[in-house]
């Protein structure tokens, strides 16, 4: 694909008869201009502002790019589908998704109504409230993939709008404006010039780089152009492929907030703040907003276990009561790409790095100095021990998730530190096992770890053993009933 940009603000700071007041007052007229043909493309602002509700049913493919069983392609493909609905006047999300991923199932949904907000998993059969429902950050994926109602926040908040340019791809020419929605970075929406369609946007997520949004194969529904098709590329390798079934223009959702019966109701779900728990004496769980990392205390120093992110404000957490102790060695479970943003972090610290011999072109790629990263390959067992404590870090792999994973285990203690195989919920009792789960419990048997408790890199929660072969024993509650 050709794309040829030339930035407005570019071509107005090579003018020497301009000034910075000009700059500014060009780049929001041209904005403002280019936004009051696009609205008019997409119904007017009348229709717009009159289309309260939007109920989206998809089916997609999720190309597991990073995520899959290998660290290299052809990435995984995992079908899921699933509906959307917002309600603008009262402030209603409403989501559901079933499907597949790398050894997992999936079967939940989330309301967002003020006081009545919950999270449901539909294959623990469990409901629980949300104590602080945010409508703006729940609904703003779905905004995100759903052009009419990108354009509906573009005007409502045009007066933080931006023109970046204009812009050749594939032959077509393209008006490019940046805005800022209620929750999130910068979005840059491409207009095609001709038709004043959203053709794509683009963002750049922190740790994740650029993600581009494509939008394909426009119909008229109630006189406002929707997409049919749309794509999602990470770092220019596609990621998501949605194709629309159904859209349907300010119809009734109340039905979509209902809650079904006979769901068990756990407490309610509160924001998982940065925290420490000391498990066992120098064993420590530290984390917060879903991601987590085990520290072992050792004679000299000290092992940080785990890559995902804020790493570096974990270290800092544990300082406060391990201030002189260095982290001496950092290790990173598998290839995943949420799972090895640890990396930098630690080799700041100037730690080693442990990881898979199979995982070791992409942690050096990851690296910022590959040259002088120092680099611990596993095989099959490490161990570090003193004589305070004996710490085995094992690659249990192949699992339904990943090829290969290292856990690290503490024998002594009974403790084991994994990522994405046996996440135990915030609340409520264990669900029935995923794919990872039950290959994760077949590997802990093959390979002698006994272990009684369990700490995962995206809960708070500690697991034991009886969660485990609870989780294990347990039904869908969709067979149940």
């Amino acid at each position: 694909m050709k794309v040829n940009i030339l930035l407005l603000p570019l071509i107005l700071l090579g003018s020497p008869t301009l000034h910075a007041g000009n700059l500014t007052e060009d780049n929001v007229n041209k904005a403002m201009a280019v936004i009051e043909e696009v609205v008019a493309a997409y119904g007017g602002e009348k229709r717009l502002s009159t289309m309260n509700t939007i109920t989206i049913r998809n089916e997609t493919i999720n190309i597991a790019t990073g995520q899959s069983l290998k660290p290299e392609p052809p990435w995984d493909k995992n079908p899921s589908s699933g509906i959307s609905a917002v309600d603008f006047k009262n402030k209603i999300f409403v989501t559901r998704s079933q499907g597949l991923a790398v050894g997992f199932e999936f079967n939940n949904g989330t309301i967002i109504n003020g006081e009545q907000s919950f999270q449901l998993d539909y294959r623990a059969g469990t409901v629980a409230k949300i104590a602080k429902p945010d409508f703006d950050t729940s609904s703003g994926p779905f905004m995100r993939v759903t052009p009419a109602l990108l354009i509906r926040t573009l005007k409502e908040r045009s007066q933080n709008a931006y023109y970046l340019g204009e812009t050749t791809i594939d032959g077509q020419m393209y008006d490019v404006i940046g805005f800022s929605m209620a929750v999130g970075p910068a979005i840059s929406l491409y207009f095609e010039r001709e038709s004043r369609l959203l053709r794509r946007s683009e963002r750049v997520l922190a740790n994740f780089g650029l993600v581009e949004y494509h939008f394909n194969d426009y119909e008229d529904i109630d006189h406002i152009p929707f997409n049919r098709n749309f794509a999602l590329y990470l770092n220019g390798d596609l990621n998501i492929e949605r194709h629309n079934l159904s859209t349907n223009v300010n119809t009734d959702i109340e039905a979509l907030t209902q809650v079904e019966e006979n769901l068990t109701e756990l407490a309610a779900i509160v924001p998982d703040e940065l925290s420490r728990q000391e498990i066992a004496e120098g064993v420590y769980l530290i984390g917060g907003s879903g991601t987590y990392a085990m520290f072992v205390e050792m004679e000299d120093y000290i092992v940080a276990v785990g890559g995902a992110a804020g790493i570096a404000e974990r270290i800092a957490l544990l300082r406060e009561i391990l201030p002189a102790k260095p982290v001496e060695y950092g290790v990173i479970t598998h290839h995943h790409f949420d799972h090895i943003l640890g990396v930098t972090a630690y080799e700041e610290e100037g730690a080693t790095v442990i990881a898979s011999r199979a995982h070791r072109k992409i942690i050096e790629d990851k690296a910022k100095n590959a040259e002088n990263l120092k680099l611990k390959l596993v095989r099959k067992k490490h161990v570090l021990k003193d004589s305070s404590r004996r710490l085995q870090i094992i690659d249990i792999g192949p699992t339904a998730h990943t090829e290969h994973l290292l856990v690290a285990y503490l024998p002594e203690e009974g403790i084991v530190f994994e990522a994405d195989h046996f996440s135990m919920p915030q609340v409520g009792p264990v669900p029935p096992a995923v794919p990872s789960t039950k290959t994760f419990a077949k590997a802990l048997k093959k390979h002698r770890i006994e272990a009684t408790t369990f700490l995962s890199a995206h809960s708070p929660r500690v697991g034991a053993r009886q969660d485990l072969e609870e989780a294990l024993d347990k039904k869908l509650w969709t067979e149940d009933r």
